[in-house]
């Protein structure tokens, strides 16, 4: 397989710069390079080489640093890429999800878990298999460089293709915006569970696309999915009522949604585009530490 070298080198030093960024700014993803650990009170027989001097001089009293056991846990990365996926008031939430994407990625195969990505719409564009080489990671790199929108959105179908690539317990993490029907979407988040999975699907949302356009009297909407266009007369007061009123009723039924959801035990996280890559980083590693698939 030739891979796109030069762009997968530029997404891997943008990924390894985002996560120095945000581990400096964010409590949640301290000590990102470092071994997960926990600190308990020194007990007579337990090994000196760990104890912890810093800690023990903070607390007065002997403290071990207790090594969390790493072992390998397999993750597939699910992304969204349908035509609603390329939309957004700056950088697009597709965009956004690459993003997020190599960045669970990169971390996952650091740690030597075994990752896949599949990328979807209204059917598996790309699978990648699990696997923790560099050249695996570059494999994943290859395809999120080369991701174009395209098409409808249809979760449920996806994931049934993607099921009987999973053979092992894993930790499903699902970037999408959710455009599709939501008796189909949460079908596919139980089909999912209900095989034994951890599914957390990351709900890519962005806030500005919902605002009108000042200064303009005309604007004019392109459905991503079909292309067709219509005008717009943003002025009209009969107008933006509607469209208010529209906008709080989707949202409440969004929100709806998730609830429902997770009252059933999936794990769904509404996430604006902007913050998508951080809160990605901190969910990954609040699962891993957890040992949730351990389990």
């Amino acid at each position: 397989m030739s891979l796109d070298l030069g762009k997968i080198r530029a997404l891997e030093k943008i990924v390894r710069l985002k996560i120095i960024d945000i581990s400096r700014k964010s409590t949640g993803i301290k000590g990102i390079s470092t071994e997960l650990a926990d600190l308990r009170e020194y007990v007579q027989g337990d090994d000196v080489r760990f104890i912890d001097w810093k800690a023990t001089a903070r607390k007065g009293r002997l403290m071990l640093r207790e090594r969390v056991e790493e072992r390998e846990q397999s993750i597939l990365i699910m992304l969204d890429v349908s035509g609603s996926m390329g939309l957004g008031s700056g950088a697009s939430k597709l965009r956004h999800g690459v993003f997020a994407s190599a960045a669970i990625a990169y971390l996952a195969i650091k740690d030597k878990n075994r990752v896949a990505l599949a990328t979807f719409s209204n059917f598996v564009k790309d699978f990648i298999g699990f696997g923790k080489t560099t050249r695996h990671l570059y494999a994943i790199f290859d395809v999120l460089v080369n991701v174009k929108p395209y098409g409808n959105t249809d979760i449920e179908y996806s994931v049934l293709r993607v099921l009987p690539h999973i053979k092992s317990r894993s930790l499903v993490m699902m970037m999408t915006d959710m455009s599709d029907k939501p008796e189909s979407m949460r079908r596919a988040f139980e089909l999912l569970t209900l095989n034994g999975h951890k599914v957390i699907v990351f709900h890519i949302y962005d806030p500005e696309m919902y605002k009108l356009p000042e200064g303009v009297d005309v604007i004019i909407f392109k459905d991503p999915s079909t292309g067709k266009e219509m005008k717009l007369n943003v002025k009209d007061p009969m107008f933006k009522a509607t469209y208010e009123a529209l906008v709080h009723a989707e949202e409440r039924k969004r929100m709806d949604f998730i609830k429902k959801c997770r009252g059933a035990g999936i794990d769904i996280m509404p996430i604006k585009t902007t913050e998508l890559v951080e809160h990605a980083l901190i969910r990954y590693l609040a699962v891993k530490k957890r040992g949730f698939l351990l389990k």
